[in-house]
């Protein structure tokens, strides 16, 4: 199974079956992951979402990393947060990008070398063309991490700023 190692953090594909286990089976999916999952996770969004993710996903894109993806801290041993994308590239190329980080957690970087790191994967995927994402426009902490991502805002829709990124043609496979 494919993984991202940070200097700080370990990004891995959650699979269909971890999904489960997280809705139903917590010390499975802490045998599983081998590593501390707190009570807190998955937030409210990402656990409604859980019953529904291998119908919507599937398993080999949620493995090959088109789904969600758990963001471990490898040095305590703990699942911090999630980020990941809300399945695999349109025919356009795009993909939408999302993340959460568990409030013990936050204030520490970690969404921004997770979002980092993950939109760099993104890039270099050859179906790849454009990254998009979008946050509360009331959410300075979700904005800072976007332009530290390297996106830019390009509109708003209501209470929600509107961001992307273009793949760079030199990147494109």
């Amino acid at each position: 199974m494919i993984a991202i190692d940070t200097a700080r953090l370990r990004l891995q594909p959650l699979t269909i079956s971890a999904a489960q286990a997280a809705l139903e089976d917590r010390v499975g999916l802490v045998a599983r992951l081998g590593a501390r999952v707190p009570d807190e996770w998955p937030a409210t969004d990402v656990r409604s979402f859980l019953p529904v993710y291998g119908q919507i996903i599937g398993e080999a894109p949620a493995r090959d990393g088109w789904g969600i993806w758990l963001i471990t801290l490898p040095a305590e041993g703990t699942v911090v947060g999630d980020i990941g994308f809300k399945g695999p590239p349109d025919t356009y190329g795009t993909i939408e990008i999302g993340y959460s980080v568990l409030p013990a957690f936050q204030r520490r970087g970690i969404a921004t070398e997770a979002a980092l790191a993950l939109v760099a994967w993104a890039q270099a995927q050859p179906r790849v063309r454009r990254v998009v994402a979008e946050c509360l426009a009331s959410n300075a902490a979700s904005v800072r991490v976007l332009e530290k991502a390297g996106m830019q805002r390009i509109g708003q829709r209501e209470d929600m700023l509107l961001w992307e990124i273009v793949v760079p043609a030199n990147v494109l496979q």
